[in-house]
Formats: C-alpha cells, sequence, structure tokens
C-alpha cells in the first residue's frame, strides 16, 4: 500500500505543476485522443550488462506537436533490484502543430537509476533519469542546451491471486512521472511536465509482454504559467530477460 499512496501523493503534487500552480485553470489543448506506439527491448549481454533499445512515435494536437524517437541504453545490474543506465536518445520533434512535414532533430544523454521491489502484491519501480538535451527551437535556430530530471513510480497489480505473474496472466498497471527543468534556457516553470497513465498489461510468454493504457500528459509552455494537455492511448510492446522485476521495471 506504501506505493499506491506514493503513487497518489506524486499525482497530487503534478496537479500543483504547469499551468495550475500559477492560476491558469485546467491545460488547454487536451482533445481529442491520439496514439502513442512504444516498443522497448532488454537484450543479455555478458555478466551483470544488458543493452536496452527503444522506438517511440507520439501523435500530436492542436497544442502540443508530435514526436519521434530512438533510445540506446547500457544497462548495468547492481543486484535483482537495482540497476544503472546510460546511454543517448535521438528524437525528431514536428516544428509546428499545423506543419505536420518539418521536423526539429533533438540530441539527448542520459543517465538513470532503477530501483524496483516485487516483494508483495503491488510490484514498483522507481526511476530517476537526468537528461542532457540538446534542442533547436526552430528550423534556421542553434542548438540549445535543455537539461532536466525526471522521476517514475510505476505500478503493477496482477488479478491473479498471490500477485503473481506466470505466462497468461493480465495485470493492471499504473504511472505517474514527474519533469523538472534545470538550467537558465528552460524557458518553462520548474516542474515543466507530468505523464499520469492507467491501464491494463498481459503477458504473452517469459520474455514478451504488452500494455495498452489511457495516458494524460500536462506540459508548461513557457515561465508564465500557460500550459497545455494531451489525452493518449498509449501500445506497448516490451521484450526483456525472463527475470523477476524485468516486468516491472521499463
Amino acid at each position: 500500500m506504501k506505493h499506491f499512496f506514493a503513487l497518489i501523493l506524486l499525482s497530487a503534487l503534478a496537479l500543483t505543476g504547469p499551468g495550475v500552480a500559477r492560476g491558469q485553470g485546467v491545460p488547454e489543448g487536451g482533445s481529442p485522443l491520439v496514439g502513442w506506439l512504444k516498443l522497448s527491448t532488454e537484450s543479455t549481454l555478458r555478466g551483470p550488462w544488458s543493452l536496452y533499445t527503444e522506438l517511440e512515435t507520439r501523435q500530436g494536437n492542436s497544442r502540443l506537436t508530435a514526436q519521434h524517437l530512438g533510445r540506446v541504453g547500457l544497462r548495468w545490474r547492481l543486484g535483482p533490484s537495482f540497476s544503472l543506465t546510460t546511454g543517448y536518445v535521438l528524437a525528431y520533434n514536428q516544428a509546428h502543430p499545423d506543419d505536420p512535414n518539418r521536423a526539429l532533430p533533438e540530441h539527448r544523454f542520459y543517465q538513470e537509476v532503477s530501483l524496483a521491489d516485487a516483494s508483495g502484491r503491488l510490484r514498483a519501480s522507481h526511476r530517476l533519469r537526468a537528461e542532457e538535451r540538446w534542442l533547436r527551437p526552430g528550423t534556421e535556430a542553434a542548438f540549445r542546451f535543455a537539461p532536466r530530471l525526471r522521476y517514475q513510480l510505476r505500478l503493477i497489480a496482477p488479478f491473479q491471486r498471490e500477485g503473481k505473474l506466470p505466462v497468461g496472466t493480465l495485470y493492471a498497471v499504473a504511472a505517474d512521472e514527474l519533469f523538472a527543468g534545470l538550467g537558465p534556457n528552460t524557458n518553462r516553470s520548474f516542474l515543466e511536465e507530468n505523464r499520469a497513465s492507467l491501464g491494463l498489461g498481459y503477458r504473452l510468454n517469459r520474455n514478451l509482454n504488452v500494455e495498452l493504457a489511457y495516458l494524460y500528459q500536462t506540459q508548461s509552455l513557457g515561465p508564465q504559467g500557460e500550459s497545455a494537455s494531451r489525452n493518449a492511448l498509449l501500445a506497448s510492446l516490451a521484450f526483456a530477460p525472463a527475470r523477476p522485476l524485468a516486468l516491472v521495471r521499463r
């Protein structure tokens, strides 16, 4: 239950983030429902090392632009529930919601710490990620440096008794992730983004699972507190080694 209450607290904190804390009311641009697709793999290398890869495509709406990204990371498992990862991301961001044919490149390096807990019926993972990003605000503009921190709490609740997750098991999944902008070039409020999701997952085999979730994203658009939101249907397919905590950690 401690993880469930932590998720509630994190979601409440997110409500004081982009737009709401500055009296802007409900963020605009939340409809219609758009699609997000995610494919991730974790391949065991040698010893405690593994290679993580990810591909994502995210539809935009009238206020928030579409994005397509690829991620690669080298993961080091220090124990059954603790890992460190570092890697690189190449993303392409739509230049403007009304111009789908122009994309702006984004380069990121990232480092993350992940701690997972599968001791009880409710499985949980905590992920803290630091990102060093180089963004282009326009097609003719130079890259600018925009670092940020991300914290995600992810919970899995199997529907099977005793909290087990054998092949063929259906489970509920909930997550919330806060984004904090760092440095003078963020041009946004400190809590610049939040993503909350709730959905269902199914374990297809020992190494493969699929999830379908509703995701609500809010994002700050400027230092004065203006923000926008996006409602998305997130479909993800994940391949990971058959380890007890590979399913909950993502």
